[in-house]
């Protein structure tokens, strides 16, 4: 398994030890011993990129977990529901209204999906951020669709009892049927179709487009067919509504927001946050998780549904190199679902970051079980804030309509 470096900490001479690619052009192609224009190109296009660079000793020496599948799957699943996505978008930017008809070849899709998912299992959710202002829309449809879908079929038991229990029949002979969650999902930011192009505005928006933002997802369930599940429609009305009561339009809380609608919450919170927008820096996976799971926003989610989707996720990848605060640095071999920040690792790099020979290799260990160890950087990000675990976080305040505020903390806080 090669390890993962930004470009940031590419020097000339390394190998690649895979494919450099950009809208499926190979761009450096593997096993491309990298010059210093390679690196300077890498920084001025793409400064966030992550390359697999060959490292023969920790290669033939260090098993490391295989999570090729699992990326595969999340690739497969991810472009498919995007391009449904597209297509859905650009029917209602062409001012045509959405019908059974239209809506046939995307159930369709999704029927594919959920037995592609089913045949195809994985174990942790891999998501590539490739999104641009121009497809934001549907790349992040894709990845609330997919990770909506893992947290689902993860979920079943928790599913089916909420349905039932809040259902007035004593028993659904569908309660575990995931196609309206699946459905919503894609669908669920038609209704920010007409508002798209705040997406590009570098500059607060003013009150009457929050009021505007802050009826989107009405407006997306009423853009439905009339045949569609009233369950999706549901679902798409409440997506944004926040476990403690402080979210939009209803302020509804707790278990009176449906289950799947609670499920979107979190995936819907996740992807729009690690995502790249032209006018906004990602968060790192590492800090997304943690804001949702131990920082400020923990109070928005569903903590069933928090817990099973930290274990999904990987906040550091498979070849990550961590900086330790004994001043070593760390290579990820296996991620631990129990303890997502603090995965097995390999100690391969000094204090002066030089490669340990292969003598010098100690076996791979899991940082849980080293108290005196902890990460504290990767791919150039601090990471102190692992260390804070603020009681009792107060949940934070949603925007009023008379506060000026950025489209995607408004949508995402």
């Amino acid at each position: 398994m090669p390890i993962l470096l930004p470009v940031t900490q590419l020097q000339p001479g390394m190998t690649l030890a895979a494919n450099v690619t950009s809208d499926n052009a190979i761009l450096l192609a593997y096993r491309r011993q990298i010059t210093q224009d390679d690196i300077d190109s890498l920084r001025d296009k793409f400064p966030h990129l992550l390359l697999q660079i060959l490292h023969p000793i920790l290669d033939q020496n260090v098993e490391f977990q295989d999570d090729s599948r699992d990326a595969d799957t999340a690739h497969q699943v991810r472009a498919s529901v995007a391009n449904a996505a597209q297509k859905v978008n650009a029917t209602l930017r062409s001012g045509t209204a959405l019908t059974a008809q239209t809506l046939a070849p995307i159930q369709d899709t999704i029927h594919q999906m959920l037995q592609y998912l089913q045949d195809n299992p994985v174990n942790a959710a891999l998501l590539e951020q490739t999104a641009t202002c121009d497809d934001y829309l549907q790349q992040h449809a894709a990845n609330v669709f997919y990770l909506s879908m893992l947290i689902g079929n993860t979920l079943r038991n928790y599913v089916k009892q909420e349905r039932e229990r809040l259902s007035s029949a004593k028993s659904l002979s569908n309660a575990l049927n995931l196609n309206p969650l699946a459905l919503a999902a894609l669908l669920h930011d038609v209704g920010m179709v007409p508002l798209e192009k705040l997406y590009r505005k570098n500059a607060p928006l003013d009150p009457d487009q929050i009021a505007a933002v802050r009826q989107h997802p009405l407006k997306g369930a009423a853009l439905l067919p009339q045949k569609v599940d009233a369950m999706v429609r549901l679902v798409i009305r409440s997506h944004h509504e926040n476990y403690c009561g402080t979210g939009y339009p209803r302020k509804l809380a707790g278990d009176r927001i449906t289950i799947f609608a609670r499920i979107i919450r979190v995936a819907d919170a996740y992807a729009a946050a690690i995502a790249r927008k032209q006018y906004k820096n990602a968060k790192s996976p590492a800090r997304a998780l943690h804001e949702m799971t131990k920082g400020p926003y923990q109070t928005l989610y569903d903590p069933n549904i928090l817990n099973v989707f930290a274990r999904l996720i990987q906040p550091f990848p498979i070849g990550a190199k961590l900086k330790l605060n004994s001043g070593q640095t760390a290579v990820v071999t296996k991620h631990d679902p129990r303890h997502p920040f603090a995965p097995h690792v390999i100690i391969a790099f000094d204090q002066h970051d030089k490669p340990l020979t292969q003598d010098q290799l100690q076996p791979p260990f899991a940082l849980c079980d080293q108290k005196q160890l902890w990460p504290t950087q990767f791919a150039g990000e601090d990471l102190t804030f692992l260390r804070e675990s603020p009681n009792d976080p107060p949940p934070p305040s949603p925007p009023q309509p008379d506060q000026p505020t950025e489209l995607l903390t408004l949508l995402y806080p």
